[in-house]
């Protein structure tokens, strides 16, 4: 009896160990995947690498982690012990964002990828008026200038208003007083050898206006791209902000006597192509004569010599004479004129008769010594600055009476007088 029990117990023993047994088939626990780097990540507009660190645990024999983007300025995304990546440059005027998924089987986790445009500003220009083509040998100058409002009827800013210019030279001329841009890319130089596809900074800004005042802000870099009927400009400021400008419609801009280049009209001016200059170590003498016109402002004229012997007055390269209008009761000359008879302007050049065919020149003037070469200066624009040393640096760009262009910087020391 007691062999019967003891077997019967075996037996009992032996079938409930194998009830409480798994069978070899059984579910394993659900694995996890964790993301353990920034779930939002942002780039700045250069852009460049990233990396996305992850953990798996309780991992399936056979399954791997796989990704999938939705942006394809997200590149080289690669898998191993973390997913790397490449965001490229972003060029647009607007922020972007893209998602990289990463996937392990039935789970699926999100990293949020951003990046900044590069642009503070994006501006699209509805007009190029105020722009005009100037004429050569071999480079040809086309001045553009990209705005919402354009100019006045009589060709001055409006108010409250943004301009961007940019001073380009192409070897394509214009073709039957047609000046249409040229297609091409533009970069900035500072350079006066000035070749196909420059822009030349001295002349190149962003001038903003108020109601009575205008603003101007040189470029540190900038690219201008032409192509049919388009113009997208990329300028970056001395602060590094960075503005995109865009412009669609015609390309074509005046082409006329009054601003050709060359010795294309009758005038005054003895010269027979366009004048540029680049001068250090000159001298001048700002007179400060009064209400010289009776029109309620005051007038300093300003003579400016490249070569000056004060003792034994021999006097010996470019000269000038530029008659620049004031507030009443003021000596401060520093600020952007154009021509005009008001405060803020150049009293353009002209010739008083005085008699038997002779002419005297009279307010803005440009001359070499001797009066070799001579040409009145009766538009564009004059910068007067001042540095630390006390030296002015004339910035002139402007247009004589036959259609050259007389531009360049004029750096030297003088004193203003009273006259």
């Amino acid at each position: 009896m007691k062999r019967v029990s003891l077997f019967l117990a075996c037996i009992f023993l032996t079938f409930a160990c194998s009830e409480v047994e798994a069978p070899s088939n059984a579910p394993t626990a659900d694995p996890v995947l964790t993301i353990t780097s920034n779930t939002e990540i942002w780039f700045d507009s250069a852009g460049g690498d990233g990396e996305i660190t992850y953990t798996i645990e309780k991992g399936q024999t056979g399954v791997s982690l796989t990704t999938k983007c939705n942006a394809d300025w997200i590149t080289n995304i690669t898998v191993g012990e973390s997913v790397t990546y490449t965001v490229t440059e972003n060029e647009t005027n607007e922020e972007r964002r893209g998602t990289i998924e990463l996937c392990y089987g039935t789970i699926t986790k999100q990293v949020i990828i951003k990046q900044r445009t590069p642009y503070s500003t994006y501006f699209e220009a509805l007009t190029t008026s105020g722009s005009y083509y100037m004429g050569g040998e071999g480079l040809y100058n086309y001045y553009i200038v990209l705005s919402i409002n354009g100019m006045s009827e009589s060709g001055y800013l409006q108010g409250y208003s943004t301009y961007y210019y940019f001073d380009l030279y192409s070897s394509t001329p214009a073709n039957d007083n047609k000046a249409i841009i040229p297609n091409g890319t533009y970069r900035l130089t500072s350079s006066y050898n000035l070749k196909n596809g420059d822009i030349l900074s001295d002349y190149s800004n962003l001038t903003e206006t108020d109601d009575s005042q205008y603003f101007e802000t040189y470029y540190k870099d900038a690219e201008v791209v032409v192509s049919d009927g388009n113009i997208v400009a990329k300028v970056t400021f001395a602060n590094g902000e960075r503005h995109l400008i865009t412009y669609n419609g015609s390309l074509e801009i005046p082409f006329d006597s009054s601003i050709g280049g060359g010795n294309s009209g009758s005038g005054f001016s003895t010269l027979t192509s366009d004048h540029y200059f680049d001068i250090n170590g000159g001298v001048f003498v700002g007179a400060l004569v009064g209400d010289l016109l009776y029109n309620g402002y005051d007038t300093c004229q300003v003579y400016m010599y490249e070569y000056l012997d004060y003792e034994t007055g021999e006097e010996r390269g470019d000269q000038f004479q530029i008659d620049l209008q004031l507030p009443r009761g003021t000596t401060d000359i520093c600020g952007t004129y154009t021509e005009g008879t008001t405060a803020g302007h150049f009293i353009p050049g002209s010739a008083e008769d005085v008699g038997g065919g002779q002419y005297m020149s009279v307010n803005s003037w440009y001359n070499t010594a001797g009066y070799v070469d001579f040409a009145p200066l009766i538009k564009g624009s004059v910068k007067v600055e001042k540095d630390n040393s006390g030296m002015y640096i004339f910035t002139i760009d402007t247009v004589d009476d036959i259609g050259n262009a007389i531009k360049g910087i004029f750096r030297g020391y003088g004193e203003l007088i009273e006259w």
